[in-house]
């Protein structure tokens, strides 16, 4: 099996321009980046408020409820081992994620969304891996380079003919 590289980070993001759209931003072990783009905007919400971030819409989610039950939480921290994002789809573009679950005599892998399974390591604090070899073809097929900062995001493209990089720069608002 591929290398898998531990996530140290991971930040849901809610980035605006002609349609608002999602992803999550994963900081690995190694230094490189993956994302997972038009993540549910549910679990990008959920995802912001866990990292502490003020969201400024007084309705509660799905997720909200989840967060408020230490019952549910202890349960399934006590049973969630790890997630693995794992494949993708070439057909779709859609990756798949394994969570791996186990009550000491049983043991069970679930594939699921990628996002819903980051939200459950991240509810339960249990460890996010992906496949070294996606972080590999998403960068190839990226053909460019994110740099972050606090204020925005400067998407650098790579031009084959000029052999430079084009920078692009979009403000990062919260649209909820």
């Amino acid at each position: 099996m591929d290398e898998l590289l531990l996530v140290e980070e991971v930040v849901a993001e809610i980035i605006p321009g002609e349609f608002i759209y999602t992803r999550i931003r994963f900081k690995l072990e190694d230094g490189r980046y993956f994302y997972l783009y038009n993540i549910p905007f549910d679990i990008a919400i959920a995802l912001k408020k866990m990292n502490g971030e003020e969201i400024e819409d007084d309705r509660e989610r799905l997720m909200d409820i989840l967060m408020s039950m230490p019952d549910v939480l202890e349960i399934l921290g006590r049973h969630l081992k790890r997630v693995i994002i794992n494949d993708i789809d070439y057909k779709t573009g859609a990756y798949s994620a394994i969570a791996e679950f186990s009550d000491g005599n049983m043991y069970v892998r679930r594939k699921m969304v990628p996002s819903h399974a980051v939200f459950l390591a991240k509810l339960v604090n249990k460890p996010i891996y992906v496949r070294s070899e996606l972080v590999d073809q998403q960068e190839e097929f990226r053909g460019y380079r994110t740099l972050e900062d606090e204020y925005d995001t400067r998407y650098e493209r790579y031009d084959e003919q000029s052999d430079e990089f084009a920078e692009d720069e979009y403000e990062i608002d919260d649209f909820i």
